[in-house]
């Protein structure tokens, strides 16, 4: 999940990559600053399709970068509303259980605000489907050590968000509830403690004050460098493989990286000598076949494989003598 974190004094390294990138052919600098915001938009919405490729790409933006590479940024959270909730476990034994935690939500425009996505993509995400690639970034500050009103010890987590989720989070209770979970997740993975899902809503807009904060983050000539880097051809991934085994007189057909999507959605037509495949692109796909094949055999097949989203057709070979 897309974190940030804040920059300690002494950092000699970058902890943050800004995971939204362009394929612009102008230079990044020299955009007016809606269509920075537009081209932004548009490839996060890109990558959201492909979690994976945007992976790889943050991985290579880490490798790649340099410290001259990044600017800092300061950054004074606005608060919002608290959530308070209590350890019911620790795995390091540092945080005893019943230890009362304070989480502040606060926002700030410098925080890079979530991609741009459909409604569906969105709702994925408040319902914890493990395919939604809605993702809102989150500076989760240092913790601080006060005491509640009880006088006992208390944590406090200033967890910002860009503005804009933080608004929609104001008037709409599932998300702000998928914020929470959000926050608390993320607290829960950096201080190694396992969190009560039963919590309050104090009436006040933060615990305690919260402090400014500096975060680095990439310069646009670091993210135009990156943006550049070429892709693989379609093409060459997509190319079918096909094979004729004469034991069995079968010929196989293996058509890799198909799009992620029910098979429901997609047309094949067998023709004695080609393929016509539908539904996978703008234009019907056109597959030649090297020996024709039986068009109603019954042992013909076509198999969707999910996990290496390959589809494989076996078909009858045709007798030679037919079509001589």
């Amino acid at each position: 999940m897309p974190t940030l974190e804040p920059l300690p004094d002494d950092a000699k390294s970058s902890p943050f990559i800004l995971n939204n990138n362009t394929d612009a052919n102008r230079d990044f600098d020299s955009l007016t600053k809606e269509e920075q915001d537009a081209l932004l938009d548009h490839v996060a919405a890109e990558f959201a399709q492909d979690p994976k490729a945007m992976e790889r790409l943050a991985a290579k933006f880490l490798q790649e970068a340099k410290r001259g590479d990044f600017r800092d940024v300061n950054v004074q959270p606005q608060p919002g509303y608290v959530c308070k909730t209590k350890v019911v476990k620790c795995s390091n034994k540092k945080y005893a259980s019943g230890t009362v935690v304070y989480i502040n939500i606060c926002y700030a425009d410098a925080i890079p605000a979530p991609p741009v996505m459909p409604e569906s993509e969105i709702e994925k995400a408040f319902n914890a489907d493990p395919t939604a690639t809605y993702r809102v970034p989150v500076s989760l500050g240092q913790e601080r050590n006060e005491h509640d009103n009880a006088g006992k010890p208390a944590l406090i987590f200033d967890a910002c968000i860009n503005t804009q989720p933080y608004m929609r989070s104001e008037r709409h209770l599932e998300f702000r509830l998928y914020i929470l979970e959000l926050c608390i997740e993320l607290i829960e993975e950096r201080i190694s403690v396992e969190l009560s899902r039963e919590f309050t809503m104090p009436k006040t807009p933060s615990k305690g004050e919260i402090p400014a904060r500096v975060l680095r983050l990439p310069k646009p000539a670091l993210v135009s460098a990156v943006r550049n880097q070429k892709k693989p051809k379609k093409e060459e991934k997509s190319k079918p493989i096909i094979s004729v085994d004469e034991a069995r007189s079968m010929l196989k057909v293996v058509i890799p990286q198909m799009p992620a999507l029910s098979s429901s959605s997609w047309s094949l037509d067998i023709e004695p000598t080609q393929l016509l495949l539908g539904g996978v692109g703008s234009s019907l796909v056109k597959i030649a076949l090297p020996r024709p094949v039986k068009v109603d055999d019954t042992t013909n097949t076509a198999t969707f494989y999910k996990k290496s989203l390959d589809l494989v057709i076996e078909l009858a070979l045709a007798p030679r003598k037919q079509y001589l």
